[in-house]
């Protein structure tokens, strides 16, 4: 295949279908988007034009019910599945898929955690062959990250096709991984977001949200996240690594009880304002936390340090060797959980190279999904902050956290490899 002409979604009127669908139609690719109603796709039709602010990418875009799938799919060359993340639904409209699709058309799921040849098992040899996972990140427009994930019968020159694609056509910055439960960004993302939660329940949701917020690293501090994803979500992901995967960090998974009372509540996060989820905004827009021993809400206490604010603003002003410097070396119990979360994430990181992604791209591929699909820090760019692999194993054996072999047998201190912190190197 040298060309893709035409491109089937469905799931379209998902949040990931749709706006996935819209970076096709964004690069003047034909879109035809499938819901359960026609309405239900011109609705998500609604939102990638919205998500690319030009009423023209609605010229690039058809809706159809399911009812047309079977007549409609036969001329696309890449068959785009959103649907919801559930085996058996996937499964369902595969088989439609299988049936009717054109030899040598690519089918991808954007699952973001799925068995990628669990998936493929009962379909036909040419489907398996030309079957894949693009985990596009959410929201697309604004995260890069492409997460390829190949079923075992892809060649090489597809493989190949797919990954230039992606790249020079779609603009994704791709991270190939292996076949293995929530891939690389959710696997190592996730485990640092349920670790918060966990937290919590001891330290409370405002404390611990204030001590991981933006200034060790992330867009968006780690319970405001899953707040904005939703503990629906957050618990399919954790509990999909928890029942089928046993690492050395494997107990941070295992959601605790409080977050179960909370979805029993119907608090889910940003999907039920009217309720909250770790947070909770009165129709007065008073912010309120929550209290994991009662799941009530409390106002919040406006809790701070000093030592952390003079970080902030040693960040702001571009003095980031004096900020790592006071996070790598202040006293305290707070100080210590800080150092827990950045050394626990680097470590969790190298140990995952060759499990998740291949050995071949040591840390580069988990550096490009964390940056690009989480807005995070890249794990290498803070060995590097924190001066290079001998200084960051020393804080890690401080922290009686485990020392992955790959840190120890890392050559240099020029690792990062990540544009935008190479950038911010230069300009140090």
């Amino acid at each position: 295949m040298k060309d893709i002409k035409k491109v089937a979604v469905l799931g379209a009127s998902g949040n990931m279908g749709s706006l996935s669908g819209g970076i096709f139609a964004q690069n003047h690719i034909p879109v035809k988007f499938f819901a359960r109603t026609l309405e239900k796709a011109e609705a998500g039709k609604k939102a990638a034009v919205s998500q690319s602010r030009s009423e023209i990418i609605g010229n690039y875009i058809e809706c159809f019910s399911y009812d047309d799938l079977e007549k409609e799919i036969a001329d696309c060359d890449w068959i785009f599945e959103g649907l919801a993340e559930d085996m058996g639904i996937k499964n369902e409209y595969f088989a439609r898929v299988d049936k009717v699709r054109k030899s040598g058309s690519i089918v991808s799921t954007v699952s973001s955690g799925l068995s990628i040849n669990a998936m493929a098992a009962e379909r036909s040899d040419d489907f398996k062959a030309h079957f894949m996972g693009t985990h596009f990140y959410n929201p697309p427009g604004k995260l890069p990250a492409n997460e390829l994930i190949f079923a075992d019968q892809v060649p090489d020159d597809l493989k190949q096709f797919v990954s230039e694609y992606c790249e020079k056509i779609l603009r994704r910055v791709n991270i190939e991984t292996h076949d293995t439960p929530a891939f690389a960004g959710n696997r190592i993302g996730f485990q640092l977001l349920n670790e918060a939660a966990i937290y919590a329940e001891k330290y409370g949701v405002e404390k611990i949200d204030y001590l991981l917020g933006p200034f060790t690293g992330r867009a968006m501090a780690p319970l405001a996240t899953i707040d904005l994803v939703g503990l629906d979500v957050h618990k399919a992901i954790v509990d999909n690594v928890a029942n089928k995967v046993k690492d050395e960090r494997h107990e941070t998974y295992l959601m605790p009880d409080y977050m179960k009372k909370m979805m029993e509540q119907g608090k889910l996060g940003l999907k039920t304002k009217a309720v909250g989820g770790f947070f909770f905004r009165s129709p007065e827009k008073e912010k309120f936390a929550l209290d994991p021993a009662s799941c009530q809400y409390i106002p919040l206490t406006g809790f701070k340090l000093d030592w952390v604010e003079a970080v902030k603003v040693n960040i702001y002003d571009g003095n980031y060797a004096k900020a790592v410097n006071s996070i790598a070396t202040e006293k305290g119990e707070e100080a210590d959980i800080i150092r827990h979360f950045l050394l626990g994430y680097i470590s969790y990181s190298y140990h995952r190279i060759g499990e998740v992604t291949p050995e071949s791209d040591h840390i580069h591929g988990i550096d490009r999904v964390m940056s690009s699909g989480f807005s995070w820090l890249p794990p290498s760019g803070w060995v590097e902050l924190f001066g290079g692999p001998t200084t960051t194993i020393d804080l890690m054996n401080q922290a009686n956290l485990p020392v992955p072999d790959s840190l120890k047998n890392e050559k240099t201190s020029d690792i990062c490899q990540v544009r935008q912190f190479q950038r911010y190197l230069a300009g140090r």
